[in-house]
């Protein structure tokens, strides 16, 4: 079956569960965990602005969910907006400066979006002091080589 879903599943209805998520998220207006279940649904199904609308609207309410923030962060970085995904990430680690998924994004982001290759290769000394066995860092450590190799030689190949 092409959608992914186990054999004789009916098929999801987005529109209807984006509307059902809005409507609730309008009756519950003090919680930010309707608003950010929706934005959740709507990164997962690649809506990234309508998705980073709805990560705003949670964080008004629970400004201090770091995981939250970081994955706005991360919508922002699929909108085609590192400087704004980074603007996210420094929010996230000033609650909390030893969240590995944000320091995993700050990586991605500063060596594939802004190609900032100290912040990434600061950013990786930093989750590597923190968690020596995370299964990013030896593909990441590879591309910053590689990209420090090579912004420093024009001939270089990848």
């Amino acid at each position: 079956m092409p959608s992914g879903l186990p054999q004789g599943h009916p098929p999801i209805d987005n529109a209807l569960i984006i509307k059902q998520l809005q409507e609730e998220a309008q009756q519950n207006p003090k919680d930010p965990d309707i608003p950010l279940k929706l934005a959740n649904f709507l990164y997962d199904q690649r809506q990234y602005p309508q998705a980073i609308e709805w990560y705003q609207k949670s964080l008004a309410l629970n400004p201090n969910n770091v995981n939250a923030r970081t994955d706005l962060g991360t919508a922002y970085y699929y909108a085609g907006q590192s400087a704004e995904a980074l603007k996210q990430y420094s929010q996230s680690l000033e609650i909390d400066p030893d969240h590995k998924p944000t320091l995993l994004n700050v990586i991605v982001v500063n060596l594939e979006g802004t190609h900032n290759l100290a912040a990434a290769r600061k950013a990786w000394d930093h989750l590597h002091k923190l968690d020596p066995a995370n299964p990013s860092l030896p593909s990441l450590k590879q591309k910053l080589d590689a990209a420090q190799g090579s912004s420093g030689d024009a001939t270089s190949s990848q």
